[in-house]
C-alpha cells in the first residue's frame, strides 16, 4: 500500500467568460505522503484557495473543473458524486480556515460545533457518546482541560485554540 495521502495530478480550474486569465488552476501537479506537510505558497488570486476547493469538490458557482485527477487514499475525486463528497468531507477530509474564529458561529459552544459534526458526518455515533468524542478529539490536539475548551464560547478562546478546535 502505498504512503501517499493526496494526489493532484495536472488539475485545472477553469474561470468563467470574460474573467482575466483562462484558468485558476491551470495544470497543478502535488501529492502529500503520510505525515508530510505540503505547503501551497503564491500572490493573492493566484489559485490557492481554488486548489483547496477544488480537492475538497467545493468549487463556487462559476467555476468548472477542467481536466487532471484528485485522489484522496486512490479513490478518485474529481468524478465523484455529491453523495460521496458529502460522505468523505468531515470524516476523510476537511478544510481548516485561514481565520478559525469566521469557521465557528459565535453564537453555539464550540463543543456543540464539533459535535454537530458527529450528528452530519457519524450518525451511527449515539448522542450521548458524542460529548465524550468531542473531548478526545478537543485532547488530541493538545488542547488543555478539553471540557472547559468545549463548553466555551470562540470568543473566549484564543486564536490558536480556535483553530485547533475546527481541527478537531
Amino acid at each position: 500500500m502505498s504512503d501517499t495521502i493526496l494526489e493532484v495530478r495536472d488539475l485545472s480550474v477553469a474561470l468563467p467568460p470574460g474573467a482575466d486569465r483562462p484558468f485558476a488552476v491551470d495544470k497543478v501537479t502535488l501529492s502529500v505522503g503520510k505525515g508530510e506537510i505540503v505547503c501551497v505558497v503564491g500572490e493573492s488570486g493566484s489559485g490557492k484557495s481554488v486548489l483547496s476547493a477544488a480537492v475538497m469538490g467545493a468549487l463556487a458557482s462559476g467555476l468548472k473543473l477542467a481536466g487532471g485527477s484528485v485522489k484522496l487514499l486512490g479513490e478518485e475525486l474529481a468524478t465523484a458524486g455529491e453523495p460521496r463528497l458529502r460522505q468523505l468531507r468531515g470524516t476523510r477530509m476537511a478544510m481548516i480556515f485561514q481565520e478559525p474564529m469566521a469557521a465557528l458561529n459565535p453564537a453555539i459552544r464550540v463543543g456543540e460545533q464539533v459535535a454537530e459534526v458527529f450528528q452530519l458526518h457519524a450518525p451511527d455515533v449515539p448522542a450521548g457518546e458524542r460529548m465524550a468524542r468531542v473531548h478526545e478529539l478537543l485532547a488530541s490536539t493538545r488542547l488543555p482541560d478539553p471540557a472547559r475548551i468545549a463548553g466555551s464560547y470562540p470568543h473566549q478562546l484564543s486564536g490558536g485554540q480556535c483553530q485547533r478546535v475546527v481541527i478537531a
